[in-house]
């Protein structure tokens, strides 16, 4: 993804509405015209790259004032839909944490993802805590670091978080992941992977033969190669 600086830098450069360079100022003035608060200085140092960690609001009033879609500055879509007022969607951490996690166990915890996120120290440190006001909605601001820290630890797109068209897309898709997890389809694709290089040809086809009538009766899967492989795989 690129660096939120250039993204801004580019956007002030070259605006959609084709009138011209914005100053900093002028944007300032911008984003306090449609409520928000952001000085002039701030938006220097964001630039110039010396602030690197807006929050989601501060991302919100930037876009509004430039007139593009917030999704933008996290590697989406520029455009805006005509009466679009886009911004942080509230139920969009829930959805992954409900949906994204490894087949053999439930949702992964706040605590979990926290040390995750923080351990890797590519996105700065978020607290578990701060994660279940998120999901609460007692608070609904993050960083941007938070933001893609986030993102990363599910597998998700950043402008997940803010652009309806794209939770659209993978909200549907991750109801079909959900049925399918639900019918065993994921566990017996990833314990089938992990086991390839135990079993035989014939033993592959047997399982993959077995799910196949197994789903066909609308019955779920329990994966049924529960030892390692013996020489009755090769007869």
């Amino acid at each position: 993804m690129r660096p939120f600086a250039e993204v801004l830098n580019e956007l002030c450069n070259n605006p959609p509405n084709g009138q011209g360079k914005v100053t900093n100022v002028a944007l300032a003035a911008a984003v306090k015209s449609q409520g928000g608060d952001i000085g002039h200085g701030y938006i220097s140092q964001l630039r110039l790259g010396v602030k690197d960690n807006p929050t989601c609001q501060a991302i919100v009033d930037l876009a509004g004032a430039l007139g593009v879609h917030p999704a933008v500055f996290l590697g989406g879509r520029r455009e805006l839909h005509p009466g679009e007022q886009p911004g942080w969607r509230t139920n969009a951490l829930s959805t992954l944490f409900e949906a994204v996690h490894p087949p053999d166990r439930g949702p992964w915890s706040p605590e979990e993802v926290a040390a995750s996120i923080s351990s890797s120290g590519q996105f700065g440190s978020i607290s578990a805590s701060y994660i279940r006001e998120l999901l609460s909605n007692t608070s609904d601001n993050p960083r941007l670091k938070h933001i893609l820290g986030l993102a990363d630890h599910f597998g998700a797109d950043p402008a997940y978080f803010f652009d309806d068209d794209l939770a659209a897309r993978v909200d549907s898709e991750l109801t079909d992941f959900l049925a399918l997890r639900e019918l065993g389809v994921v566990e017996f694709v990833t314990r089938l992977a992990e086991r390839t290089g135990e079993l035989s040809p014939q033993a592959r086809a047997a399982a993959v033969e077995g799910f196949r009538q197994a789903l066909e009766v609308g019955e779920g899967w329990s994966f049924p190669l529960n030892s390692r492989r013996t020489s009755a795989d090769h007869t």
